[in-house]
C-alpha cells in the first residue's frame, strides 16, 4: 500500500488562537523531515564496549521547491518569516492523502531562502524550514 503524493498540502499558520493554516499554492517538491537523534557516549573505562543513551530527537529539516509569486500571500508570510529580525518560529501543517488524513504540525524557522531564475522556466525557491521542537502527528 502506498500514498499519492498528488493532494498533499503543507500550509502555514496565522499565529492566532485557535490558529487557522492556510495551504501554501505551488509547492512542487517537498522532503523531510530529515531528523534524527545523537547519540550519547557513555562507554566507561571498565566497559568492554562502546556503551550509548539515545538523545534527545532533532527532527532536521523540511525543504520545498516553490514556484514563487511575490505577491501572493503565503509566500510573502514566507519571506517575512526568513527576513524576520530576531528568532521567531511559525507554524506549518502537513496534510498526507490517507483517509482520515495524517498530520504532522510543527514550528520552524525558515532557514533559507534561495532564488532560482533559470531561462525558460518559472521563478522558484528552494526553501529550508529547520524545525524547532517536536512534530505533532494526528
Amino acid at each position: 500500500m502506498a500514498l499519492n503524493v498528488q493532494g498533499m498540502t503543507l500550509a502555514i499558520g496565522d499565529g492566532a488562537s485557535p490558529e487557522v493554516f492556510t495551504t501554501i499554492s505551488g509547492v512542487s517538491n517537498l522532503g523531510g523531515p530529515t531528523g534524527g537523534r545523537e547519540l550519547i557516549d557513555i562507554t566507561a573505562i571498565n566497559s568492554t564496549g562502546k556503551e550509548y543513551l539515545v538523545g534527545l530527537v532533532d527532527y532536521g529539516d523540511i525543504s520545498m521547491t516553490l514556484f514563487y509569486t511575490p505577491a501572493n500571500t503565503q509566500h510573502a508570510l514566507l519571506w517575512t518569516a526568513f527576513t524576520a529580525a530576531g528568532q521567531t518560529t511559525t507554524n506549518f501543517r502537513i496534510t498526507f492523502t490517507d483517509s482520515p488524513p495524517t498530520t504532522y504540525t510543527f514550528a520552524a524557522l525558515v532557514q533559507n531562502f534561495p532564488h532560482d531564475f533559470a531561462a525558460d522556466a518559472a521563478v522558484t525557491v528552494n526553501l529550508t524550514l529547520k524545525i524547532s521542537g517536536a512534530i505533532t502527528k494526528a
